[in-house]
């Protein structure tokens, strides 16, 4: 009985709140396979609610890793942009997709688009 009605819970998230949330699981995203909710489904109507637990449990926290990593990730593909590319003598390298399409390398360069002196 009470399979059943975890199994409708995870069910009913599944169809009508996971496509309205945005995003989506982190571990899936990472590794592939079936996201947390497929996950624990399965789980439950494989070993019942009650032994199931710990491995769910055990994957929401291979979950929460795996969304720390995907974000730690997100944040060092944001290196590279203009702004971010000033050099340690002051001068700026600026991505040949922005500015003047070369490299300033001039001190006074404040590292924006328009500080392209050729």
């Amino acid at each position: 009985m009470l399979d059943r009605f975890a199994l409708a819970a995870i069910g009913g998230y599944q169809r009508h709140l996971s496509p309205r949330k945005g995003y989506a699981c982190a571990f899936r995203v990472a590794h592939g396979g079936t996201g947390c909710s497929g996950f624990a489904k399965a789980a439950i109507a494989d070993l019942g609610v009650w032994r199931a637990v710990p491995v769910i449990r055990k994957r929401f926290a291979d979950c929460r890793d795996a969304a720390e990593e995907l974000r730690d990730a997100g944040r060092k593909e944001k290196k590279g942009k203009w702004y971010d590319t000033c050099n340690s003598a002051g001068g700026c390298d600026i991505p040949s997709t922005r500015g003047c399409g070369k490299i300033d390398t001039t001190p006074d360069c404040d590292c924006t688009p328009d500080c392209c002196s050729f």
